[in-house]
């Protein structure tokens, strides 16, 4: 029994559902309703933003991440190159790099348009005239649906990465 080993995957699964279920839950039901709630839902994302998902979710991603790249480099010996070419390499491999690239989509495309849109719903106090106040209304908008469309390419492969580390273990070594 490796008391290491435990705690990895431990912090892995654990840190990985939170990140899936949570852009999973934001992609399919949160984005969605907010948008429903027009102007109002940029006092959902605010309270959102005060409550920390901006900070979160990236730790959890950071988190997941960390524990499962050390996981790989235990479980393959070390990166060999024989586990790596493996059925239960390539699925742990995929299903890694899918991660990284939904981190990466999050963390550079969809995290500042939502923080940029929810920064220009939350500067429409009552001094701003009417033609800046459609302006920011208009940018807010694309900066919300270029977010919601990182969200689902975020989702997708985070779902893609799950179902690889799902089976992985079930493939050929």
């Amino acid at each position: 029994m490796d008391p290491l080993l435990i705690l990895l995957r431990l912090l892995h699964v654990g840190l990985g559902a939170l990140w899936v279920g949570m852009a999973a839950f934001t992609t399919v039901f949160l984005t969605p309703a907010i948008q429903d709630a027009g102007p109002d839902g940029g006092k959902v994302m605010a309270a959102l933003q005060r409550r920390g998902i901006m900070t979160v979710l990236p730790a959890l991603a950071i988190g997941t991440l960390i524990s499962g790249f050390w996981l790989y480099w235990r479980v393959s010996g070390g990166l060999r190159p024989e586990f790596m070419r493996s059925g239960v390499g390539l699925a742990f491999g995929l299903g890694g790099l899918a991660s990284v690239v939904a981190y990466g989509i999050g963390i550079t495309v969809m995290r500042p348009s939502m923080l940029r849109a929810a920064a220009l719903a939350q500067g429409m106090g009552p001094g701003l005239g009417e033609q800046e106040r459609q302006a920011r209304m208009v940018e807010a908008q694309a900066l919300r649906a270029r977010g919601a469309a990182a969200g689902r390419m975020v989702t997708g492969l985070l779902l893609f990465a799950l179902a690889t580390m799902a089976v992985a273990r079930y493939l050929p070594t």
